[in-house]
Parts: structure tokens; C-alpha cells; sequence
């Protein structure tokens, strides 16, 4: 089975010329590159959704700047794009990806969160700011928080500047595209699909239902005399 977390990074480390090797271990798998292999990145064995690629990329790209195995105003360590994900059903952001996109300290904006968490209410808290762990770039586990739609405003409220606000607009439209995308799929008429799965089911009643009936019996056999069954055992003495 590929690991596509894997695959992005070592592609980065292909395209940059950078001698690497692979360690696997556990719950996750370390990427030891550099002449030396002194440098570090460790990815997860398993993949928590379709998101962490995107962020082991950014990561190696980040880290490669910082090593000088690329430029270190390279375009492609910048970050790509509002990154929303689905969980529950709905659109929702990571705090450790609006400290990339809005270029602040992930302990900054976890300190603004855990500030408004204090003062919005516990069932605003409880819907809208789900606390998380993740593993760094180190294998080491931090926290953080998944945030909803009306999370993520209260938070990035508070940044300013032209540049967090191309971010918020950014968001803003990430957020619309995936709420008209799950609109449009709640309209979609799936009337084929549902009679398919009702077929199915019912199939599948059947079968349990005959499975769990009694065996069929046979039906009673005939009476015969007893007088009858006595001369047969007497004729049958006699031919023996």
C-alpha cells in the first residue's frame, strides 16, 4: 500500500536533489535526509485524511528553505491554498493551518482561541472549537484545534494587515465552495441508488428469514395394520 504523506515528501526531496533514506517503525515512518542524514521528518504510517499530504509537503519544502538545500524565496515553500476539511458533515478548518496561511506562531493563535473559548459560552465552545493532538515535524505530540465556519471568524477577527486579509477572503471562499458542493449534493436526486440499496436489503431479509425458519418436515407416513406388518415379517422368515 503507497503512503501518500511519504510520497510528497521524498517527491520534494527527488526534485531537489537531496540524498535521503527511510525508516519504518511503529505508528510512523522517519525521513532521515541531508549529505549526512542529519536531518529529520517523520510522517504517519497511516494518513488521517486526504489533507495531511498537503502539509508533509509543506513542511519539507519549509525545512529544505531553512537547510539551504533550496532557495529560500522559492515560490513553492509558499502556502498553497485555504485548506477545508469535512468532519461530521461539516466544513472546518485547523488552527496549525491558519498559523501557516496568516504566517504567525501556532502557540500565538492557540493562545487567541483559548482566550475566546473562555469568553464565548460553553455550547458556542462545545460546537464550534474541537480540541485535537497532532505530531510535528519532530514525531512529537502538540494540540490543537479543529474549527468550524463560525469558529474560524471569531479567531481570525482579531488579524489584521493586507495580507490576512487576502487570507480571510480566501477562506471565506473555501468555505462557500464546499457549502454550495453540499448543497448541491443533498439536491441530487438518488432515487436509482435508494431503490438499489432497498433491493439489497430486501434481498437480504429473505435470506436471513429462510435461514432462521425450521426445517421442513415430511409429511406422516401412511398407517399400516399391524396385521399386515406381521405377515410381511412372517413371509420374509419363511424365504429365509
Amino acid at each position: 500500500m503507497t503512503n501518500p504523506c511519504l510520497e510528497a515528501v521524498t517527491n520534494e526531496l527527488d526534485n531537489a536533489s537531496v540524498p535521503y533514506r527511510i525508516e519504518h517503525g511503529g505508528k510512523h515512518i522517519r525521513v532521515l535526509y541531508g549529505e549526512d542524514y542529519q536531518h529529520l521528518h517523520v510522517v504517519a504510517a497511516t494518513p488521517s485524511d486526504w489533507r495531511a499530504p498537503l502539509n508533509d509537503r509543506a513542511q519539507i519544502r519549509r525545512d529544505m528553505a531553512k537547510h539551504g538545500f533550496v532557495a529560500a524565496n522559492d515560490d513553492s515553500g509558499a502556502p498553497e491554498g485555504a485548506l477545508i476539511s469535512l468532519t461530521d458533515g461539516k466544513p472546518c478548518c485547523f488552527s496549525y493551518d491558519l498559523a501557516d496561511r496568516f504566517r504567525k506562531a501556532h502557540k500565538n493563535v492557540l493562545r487567541d482561541i483559548d482566550k475566546i473559548r473562555s469568553e464565548c459560552g460553553a455550547e458556542f465552545d462545545r460546537l464550534n472549537f474541537e480540541p485535537i493532538d497532532y505530531l510535528d515535524a519532530k514525531g512529537r505530540k502538540q494540540r490543537a484545534y479543529r474549527l468550524t465556519r463560525d469558529g474560524f471568524s471569531l479567531v481570525v477577527m482579531g488579524f489584521t494587515g493586507s495580507e490576512a486579509t487576502t487570507w480571510k477572503i480566501k477562506y471565506i471562499d473555501a468555505f462557500n465552495a464546499m457549502e454550495d458542493e453540499l448543497r448541491r449534493l443533498s439536491v441530487v436526486d438518488h432515487s436509482d441508488e435508494i431503490k438499489a440499496i432497498r433491493e439489497e436489503v430486501d434481498a437480504a431479509v429473505t435470506l436471513m428469514l429462510e435461514a432462521s425458519a425450521p426445517a421442513v418436515r415430511h409429511k406422516k407416513p401412511p398407517f399400516i395394520r399391524p396385521s399386515i406388518i406381521r405377515r410381511q415379517k412372517q413371509m420374509m422368515r419363511a424365504r429365509s
